[in-house]
């Protein structure tokens, strides 16, 4: 491959014939990484519908029979990624504890048992009452791993008023393909499952399973402040 110097001195820059550009390897995606992307690909999502459609539905905190806990209702379907960043969101979460934590599985296993979630054909045609869901605080990953249709569902007087269909598929297909690039083209590996599925498999798997070492983000987020703000003091010492 024949490469060429664009520029001088701090300035020079190995480039190439953009004919080769294509060949260049992408750097391989990490979990992490794939994790943080689809972060940030809910919450562009989040704010669509907050900024669009929010403000139009009722306060899902007043509802005296919340959809999330109704077991002939919710027909929500996630991916791989997703569950682990709900896997993540339950070990570190301050909101969860160890013994919640515990109970959300076994609550997932026991839908999953329930309403043979694992053995259904269509799993969209399924439905069950979301373990993530508790009474009087609500969805336990709303912030961190909350899924998209999620999201986009509310409870509205005028069908008007209902969000559009077509950014939620955008943001799917954002998140199939993050899983793709993650696991690879097997979507028997990571494809669309029910939450309690997902949930029941990561675990029996051990993924983000609790250890010594776990410290809930809440607690983190202020070791951190301290140790940030012990070093200036050393600092201005010095």
């Amino acid at each position: 491959m024949v490469a060429y110097i664009i520029g001088s001195g701090a300035e020079r820059l190995l480039a190439f014939p953009v004919s080769k550009l294509g060949t260049m390897q992408r750097p391989k995606l990490t979990r992490d990484r794939a994790l943080a992307r689809l972060k940030a690909v809910k919450d562009r999502f989040s704010a669509y519908i907050g900024s669009r459609y929010a403000s139009k539905a009722k306060d899902c905190g007043s509802c005296a029979t919340p959809c999330c806990a109704d077991d002939d209702f919710v027909n929500v379907n996630i991916t791989r990624l997703e569950g682990e960043a709900i896997m993540r969101t339950i070990r570190l979460s301050p909101r969860v504890s160890p013994a919640r934590r515990e109970e959300i599985i076994g609550n997932a296993r026991a839908a999953v048992r329930r309403y043979g979630l694992d053995r259904a054909a269509d799993t969209f045609a399924t439905t069950y009452a979301c373990p993530l869901y508790e009474p009087g605080r609500g969805c336990l990953v709303h912030y961190k791993a909350k899924p998209a249709p999620c999201t986009q569902h509310g409870c509205y007087e005028e069908w008007q008023d209902l969000p559009d269909e077509l950014e939620l598929r955008r943001t799917e297909r954002r998140v199939a393909a993050l899983n793709r690039e993650l696991y690879g083209p097997d979507e028997q590996a990571w494809g669309f499952r029910t939450i309690p599925v997902w949930i029941a498999r990561l675990a029996d798997e051990g993924v983000e399973a609790p250890s010594e070492g776990d410290v809930p983000e809440a607690e983190g987020l202020v070791q951190i402040t301290r140790r940030a703000a012990a070093g200036r003091r050393g600092g201005s010492r010095g």
